[in-house]
């Protein structure tokens, strides 16, 4: 049902799972697939959803997985007429059901939105998250400053520095703001995961101090060397929304040179 569809879509999406829509465009009878079936195909090749029966899934379902990796989309042919080839636009398969039948699924990724956390409670992490939420990028702010965990002006927001519980699938970029209220604390929880980028704001003279702590406990030497400190691009940034923004450039930049995928996100 459609209804069943969008649910799992919804369930996966604010989940920040990586999967891919498929829908049937086109269909010649007999086959039990109809134009306007929907599907989701998850990263562990589990299927949600009808667009025809065993002989359609398996080629749907690899090539949703491959789509998933290249961060492309694809029209795909199942015809008992032609055999397996791959087109610019179109990639063709030959059904193998006896029955015959002839399907069209065009197959989507949907990747999470890049996410924002930003560790502490300070003027500069609070405007990079209302800059973040302009680009429609989801935000976490996890603070030691709240009892409860609670969202507001659409932030998610968590007491604590405890990372743990959340999903920091890629893309995932963790900036830690704390200028001095618990920052080898909210340090040793952005190490504790593993994301596409780390940030601190504050002086190189407290972060070397701060790394030669870190390093005593065990965090290894290539980690705290990708650790971004000076935060965000040379911009001559003064005031903390200018900070704010050069780390946000700074996020972008890599966001956009470190993969080709395409940020789609259902919307």
């Amino acid at each position: 049902m459609l209804e069943d569809f969008f649910i799992e879509f919804l369930k996966l999406k604010n989940a920040r799972e990586t999967f891919a829509t498929a829908m049937v465009v086109q269909h010649g009878t007999p086959i039990s697939g109809k134009t306007g079936d929907k599907a989701i195909i998850r990263s562990d090749g589990s299927i949600h959803g009808w667009i025809g029966g065993g002989c359609t899934h398996p080629i749907v379902i690899e090539e949703a997985l491959a789509l998933m990796a290249s961060g492309k989309s694809r029209l795909i042919n199942i015809d008992p007429e032609t055999k397996s080839a791959e087109g610019a636009e179109v990639k063709h398969f030959q059904m193998t059901c006896h029955s015959g039948g002839s399907l069209s699924v065009y197959i989507e990724p949907v990747f999470p939105k890049p996410l924002i956390v930003v560790l502490g409670d300070s003027p500069v992490g609070q405007s990079l998250l209302k800059l973040a939420a302009n680009l429609d990028y989801e935000t976490l702010w996890l603070t030691e400053n709240r009892s409860t965990d609670q969202h507001e002006e659409g932030k998610r927001i968590a007491n604590g520095f405890d990372l743990e519980s959340f999903n920091l699938e890629d893309p995932s970029f963790l900036v830690v703001c704390t200028q001095g209220e618990g920052d080898l604390e909210a340090l040793q929880a952005a190490f504790s995961r593993s994301v596409s980028y780390r940030a601190f704001v504050g002086s190189h003279k407290k972060m070397e101090a701060l790394k030669k702590e870190l390093s005593e406990e065990g965090v290894c030497s290539g980690k705290l060397g990708k650790l971004h400190n000076p935060a965000g691009l040379d911009i001559n940034a003064r005031t903390p929304s200018e900070i704010a923004l050069s780390i946000l450039a700074e996020i972008v930049q890599q966001l956009r040179s470190e993969t080709e995928k395409p940020t789609s996100d259902g919307n």
